[in-house]
């Protein structure tokens, strides 16, 4: 069983982007993952014309769809265990609402520094957040992919993915789902193993290093790719890393392929 592909934008520079996409064309990727700022400027999500526009010219140019998208937090503050979680909220339902206008069904939810647990407050304390937003995606034919970020990112909840497998249970949405960071895994030395029987709940892959450092060849990468195709994983398989020269990219692409591919 073949894996379907996808690479985040943030790998390349912005100068780099229509050589870029023309690299995972050639790869035989099938999706583009984006950054909402780098598609429609610092306040995306009162434009969704312009995602629209974006989703339809990279489909007709590279055959690509827009499969996710991240950072959806970019240059906001504020907690979702503070005041500010309403507004946040609402922030949340205009990023679902772009995704939707751009034909795209994954949301990755990282935002590190706007989930930090404060003293005195329990994780429970989220749960009521996390539904109101999974509930919204699901009734905008989304999925918010929650992903776990070690403390190495600056947060104290979720570091891990059986954290982030056993929140999403108990939240019970089904617009909320997991992203499985391989960088997340490497960085606190989980197994590939821990995750037989829960592949149902990943909702997006990405595959990468801890600080979003190039891609190494890992034995983590091939084992992984046979407990997604065996446990019949319906999503993408995306590429985060750091901006790189297109050399790279391509080199990465290649190396990404051969094993998900």
């Amino acid at each position: 069983m073949s894996l379907r592909l996808a690479m985040s934008q943030i790998g390349w520079e912005p100068g780099d982007e229509m050589a870029a996409m023309e690299l995972l064309r050639e790869a035989g990727c099938a999706g583009l993952e984006i950054a909402p700022t780098r598609v429609a400027g610092p306040h995306p999500y009162d434009d969704r014309e312009a995602a629209a526009n974006f989703a339809a010219g990279i489909r007709r140019a590279f055959g690509l769809s827009v499969c996710s998208m991240q950072s959806i937090w970019y240059g906001q503050a504020g907690s979702i265990f503070g005041p500010e979680r309403e507004a946040l909220l609402e922030y949340t339902k205009g990023a679902v609402r772009f995704a939707e206008a751009a034909g795209c069904g994954n949301l990755v939810f990282g935002c590190p520094k706007n989930r930090v647990l404060p003293e005195g407050q329990s994780p429970k304390d989220a749960l009521p957040f996390f539904k109101a937003i999974g509930d919204f995606a699901a009734d905008h034919g989304a999925v918010i992919a929650l992903e776990p970020n070690p403390p190495l990112y600056g947060t104290n909840f979720i570091n891990t993915t059986a954290e982030a497998l056993a929140f999403v249970a108990e939240v019970d949405s089904p617009g909320l789902k997991v992203n499985l960071d391989t960088g997340t895994m490497i960085e606190n030395g989980e197994a590939v193993a821990a995750l037989a029987g829960h592949v149902t709940v990943l909702n997006h892959v990405h595959i990468s290093e801890p600080n979003l450092e190039p891609i190494q060849r890992r034995d983590l990468h091939t084992e992984l790719a046979a407990l997604l195709a065996g446990e019949g994983y319906g999503g993408f398989v995306s590429i985060e890393m750091r901006a790189r020269p297109l050399a790279d990219v391509k080199a990465t692409l290649d190396y990404v392929a051969e094993v998900f591919g």
